[in-house]
């Protein structure tokens, strides 16, 4: 399982990145000192770039490279919930049916393909929850060698525990405390010595997290970072659940699917099993579910949701549906039952077959998904511009992606530049934009027409990049004011790609009468 995994997660890692993923690597570009200051602005995941600093240096920056940490961790993540699985008390065969649909997940697979922390999320909720039962186990009376062993065992579990949960919260905050209500019911359930020690850890994690949240603060303090997360709406709601079955496949058939099986095996279980149902199902169901509902429930006040903010409530959701399957099909078979039994293990097997099998066809529907396709665009723009040619770009937040894949928007000592960071001059030519709830120092989009017109005037040519645009928070670039003006009074040329829009206007005239017009791809 751990290598189906694996294999899922090494297609199509050359895709082009994503901004969120050249933010990854700006911040391992820079030296080790000099990258724990930023993390003042980027507290959040902070493992990831922590990781590929050393690996850039050996191996490169090509996208598969910056990826390799989230595949490794995607694939760990499958041995990780079969031992967390067997750590807190399922058989063997529900812990091997939770790490093969963890394995098939379109989710999991994306997200072990971004160069994100999000892998490491899963990861550390798997070992957080595996060295959970060690440290709340009560200790037997023992003397001599034996007692030895026991304190060295419950350290050591204490400390893996404290260790996986400093893991989660450093790879995302928010994970942290969405984790803790099926681990206090765990707790809980340990009697009265288990909570303690269970708070006590808790603790050791609130001190490990010191660093965290001192920098959360601080870029709290400079800006909000989630200021972009919608409303709570129905949508959001579908959205999330589509992620969760489909990845970013966008086939509705593998929701609907995957939903169907997963609430009739639940159900089923509940029902046939209901002695037995709510003992084994209760940690697993929280694990799962509470994660996405906490974040939800905030959203009404303030928006904090976001799929893959959730992202480690997915092995509990592999370990419920694997348990589910388990009560069905490990029934006993007493006098007079031996029907209802079958028919629950044929329940059991059809509802596992679907889930397993809309999960390959999202993983296969995905492969061809990009969120923002660079190169093509980029392309052009490096075989065409000339010098005096200024970029405007719109949103300001993509002049990594606009550097990693341009050498000439790139710093002179050859990183990825972040304007908002100001530790590296802006590429000649760069003219920034951003929404006004944005952060950074440029001005506020979209482009105006005086802005157009003026750098029209310096000679040459006009570019502008146009990518990350939320209608909600601006009006569209490409067809504002600017873009409209330069249609009227210029030459222009466009091209498009998946999240990236780049139009170049020459030969314009800044008196009122029209020069140009139309004459390439719009």
């Amino acid at each position: 399982m751990t290598l189906l995994a694996l294999a899922l997660r090494v297609t199509h890692l050359g895709r082009s990145l994503f901004t969120d993923e050249t933010y990854s690597l700006a911040l391992a570009q820079r030296g080790f000192g000099h990258m724990f200051g930023l993390f003042g602005y980027e507290a959040n995941g902070t493992p990831y770039p922590l990781v590929l600093w050393p690996l850039i240096r050996l191996l490169g920056t090509s996208e598969t490279v910056l990826r390799a940490p989230a595949v490794l961790a995607g694939a760990a993540s499958v041995p990780a919930l079969w031992w967390a699985a067997k750590r807190l008390g399922y058989r063997d065969a529900v812990a091997l049916g939770a790490a093969g649909l963890l394995a098939v997940n379109p989710m999991a697979v994306w997200y072990s393909q971004e160069a994100r922390p999000y892998a490491l999320v899963m990861l550390a909720a798997c070992l957080a929850f595996g060295a959970l039962p060690g440290l709340l186990a009560s200790p037997t009376p023992a003397t001599g060698a034996q007692a030895g062993n026991r304190t060295r065992n419950s350290t050591r579990a204490m400390l893996g525990y404290v260790a996986a949960m400093a893991l989660l919260g450093y790879s995302d905050l928010l994970a942290l405390p969405i984790a803790l209500p099926a681990q206090w019911l765990m707790a809980r359930r340990s009697g009265r010595e288990g909570m303690r020690r269970w708070l006590w850890s808790l603790a050791a994690v609130l001190v490990c997290c010191i660093p965290l949240l001192v920098a959360a603060m601080i870029a709290r303090s400079r800006r909000n970072a989630l200021y972009w997360l919608p409303k709570l709406s129905r949508s959001l709601v579908e959205g999330a659940v589509q992620e969760f079955t489909g990845g970013l496949s966008g086939v509705s058939a593998v929701r609907w699917a995957t939903v169907l099986a997963v609430v009739v095996l639940v159900a089923a279980a509940w029902w046939y099993r209901r002695a037995v149902a709510l003992n084994k199902l209760a940690v697993p169901a929280l694990w799962g579910l509470a994660p996405p509902a906490l974040l939800l429930a905030v959203s009404a006040v303030e928006p904090v949701f976001w799929p893959r903010y959730a992202i480690l409530a997915l092995p509990g959701l592999c370990l419920l549906v694997a348990e589910a399957a388990g009560l069905l099909l490990g029934r006993e078979r007493g006098p007079g039952r031996g029907r209802a039994a079958s028919a629950g293990a044929a329940l059991a097997v059809a509802c596992l077959v679907a889930v397993t099998a809309a999960g390959l066809v999202g993983d296969a529907r995905q492969q061809s998904v990009l969120q923002e396709s660079w190169p093509p665009t980029v392309a052009w723009l490096r075989a065409e511009r000339l010098p005096r040619e200024a970029v405007m770009v719109d949103n300001a937040l993509v002049l990594p992606s606009l550097g990693y894949y341009d050498p000439a928007f790139r710093a002179p000592d050859g990183v990825v530049v972040v304007q908002e960071w100001h530790d590296r001059p802006l590429p000649a030519g760069f003219v920034g934009y951003r929404d006004r709830t944005s952060y950074g120092s440029v001005p506020i989009g979209p482009p105006s027409v005086a802005s157009f017109k003026e750098l029209a005037k310096r000679g040459g040519g006009v570019w502008l990049v146009v990518s990350e645009v939320d209608e909600r928070l601006q009006e569209d670039p490409r067809t504002g004011a600017a873009v409209a003006w330069a249609r009227q009074h210029c030459q222009i040329r466009g091209r498009a790609s998946v999240g990236v829009w780049i139009l170049h206007a020459t030969g314009c005239s800044t008196s009122s009468a029209r020069t140009g017009g139309d004459s390439g791809s719009t």
